[in-house]
């Protein structure tokens, strides 16, 4: 079996390219790799390795898989030397600030294999199809006519560097595989087109550099992202409202006759809040994930003048998230708080249908598109990483989901089986007085940030 590297153009800064580095498996006896076979050259460019050297936890997995014993395995770019450990088969770039949350083997739509065809066939014909493993999705298997069927061979990525900046390839073969030519001993076959190296990567958001006061919305993006050439930020930005703000397209009264977006630096870094600040009962804000944001319009470029007029909130297209995370912090009056989590998808931002002085107007759809938050995906942790047990989550039927016992500093994630586009954060604190009740604090928003922001895939099969 032979894997060779070709790259897949994607559109995100995040890059997945592949080195050129083979990682081929010859199904002659004995090892055939340079050192072992420096001829033919039809041997000599194999990467046969002992079946006793693979990766520890490649084949601890396929142990536990009962895959049986292997007749042959390889590794990119080993050669057989002394001292030789194989190559990386592919290489990653990250966005800045970015880092990478994980790295599987795809199809070529991203998603993990599933039973795709993989062209090949055991000797005695039977198809072999392709899985991810669901484990651990840095293995790939091949499989002899379905899920249960025995293992004909498995490829293994081993990440490099740290951070992660690669991988190696690990190739290892249960059965041999019918060839089309079997006059020719050096005839290969390969997985053109079937297996892809998929990566994702999260990203940090910056609010360094918001207009202070308050304001009819904020647009901000990753730390270090940089506008393309027609003037937009190419990844994903975020932008934040009050909860129900004023609609310029209806009035041109005070933009403050309605709720704002707060800025403020009282605890170091930025936080945001609504009206005056603090995000008290009933209050909240939204934050709608864009992409193609107008970077003279979004923060750090966003001037107070721009950040009062609807018109300004101007992008391309909505970005689709399956998990976000926020921090509550600088609590007020009160010891913990009470949120309410409410997910939506909106409708695609067609001829700008969505954007500039629609953008308001698409807050009345609202009801109608949520989407459910996952039963089971709500953390509630300290800034440390800690999770507060005493902190209370309730996931309604409408899906929506009720956080209470929430001190301050503390960073709750949330996840959506299906994408959305856009959060609203509630303080659901009841509008009564305190009166000693110390369970509903005011509080603002920090850090704010969505997660597995872009993907990026090549292909790695052929």
């Amino acid at each position: 079996m032979t894997i060779e590297q070709n790259s897949l153009i994607t559109a995100n800064a995040l890059s997945v390219v592949a080195t050129g580095e083979d990682v081929s498996l010859d199904e002659t006896t004995g090892l055939q790799n340079v050192t072992a076979t420096p001829t033919p050259a039809g041997d000599a460019d194999d990467n046969d390795i002992l079946v006793s050297s693979l990766h520890p936890t490649f084949a601890a997995r396929l142990t536990a898989l009962g895959a049986g014993t292997a007749t042959g395995a390889a590794l990119s770019g080993y050669t057989g030397a002394a001292g030789n450990t194989g190559s990386n088969a592919f290489t990653i770039t990250v966005d800045p600030a970015a880092g990478i949350t994980d790295i599987s083997f795809v199809g070529s739509t991203g998603a993990p294999l599933n039973g795709l065809d993989s062209d090949l066939d055991t000797l005695d014909g039977t198809s072999i199809l392709l899985y991810t493993d669901t484990t651990n999705n840095n293995i790939v298997l091949g499989r002899a006519g379905g899920p249960t069927g025995a293992i004909v061979f498995a490829a293994y990525i081993e990440e490099t560097g740290s951070p992660v900046s690669g991988g190696k390839i690990w190739t290892v073969e249960y059965q041999p595989l019918k060839h089309p030519d079997t006059a020719n001993a050096d005839d290969s076959v390969n997985l053109l087109n079937k297996v892809f190296i998929g990566a994702t990567q999260d990203a940090n958001f910056s609010l360094a550099g918001a207009p202070s006061g308050q304001q009819l919305f904020l647009m901000f993006t990753t730390e270090g992202a940089t506008a393309d050439v027609n003037g937009r930020i190419p990844g994903v930005s975020i932008i934040v409202t009050g909860k129900n703000p004023l609609n310029q397209s209806d009035s041109d009264a005070a933009i403050t006759s309605e709720d704002t977006v707060n800025s403020s630096q009282g605890g170091g870094k930025t936080t945001l809040g609504t009206n005056n600040q603090a995000i008290t009962e009933q209050e909240g804000l939204r934050f709608s994930f864009v992409t193609g944001s107008r970077a003279d319009v979004t923060i750090p470029n966003l001037s107070p003048g721009e950040a009062g007029v609807e018109e300004n909130i101007d992008f391309t297209q909505y970005f689709g998230a399956r998990a976000a995370t926020f921090q509550v912090v600088q609590e007020t009056g009160g010891t913990t708080a009470k949120i309410l989590l409410t997910a939506f998808k909106n409708a695609d931002n067609v001829s700008g249908s969505q954007s500039g002085t629609n953008f308001v107007d698409s807050y009345a759809n609202d009801d109608g598109e949520r989407v459910a938050i996952t039963n089971g995906s709500v953390t509630v942790k300290t800034l440390a990483g800690v999770t507060i047990s005493s902190a209370v989550i309730t996931y309604n039927a409408n899906g929506t989901v009720l956080i209470t016992g929430v001190p301050t500093d503390a960073q709750i994630t949330y996840g959506t089986a299906t994408d959305h586009n856009r959060v609203m954060i509630e303080n659901a604190g009841l509008l009564t007085a305190k009166n000693g009740d110390k369970t509903h604090a005011d509080f603002d928003i920090g850090g704010f940030k969505v997660l597995q922001t872009s993907t990026s895939a090549t292909e790695i099969g052929s």
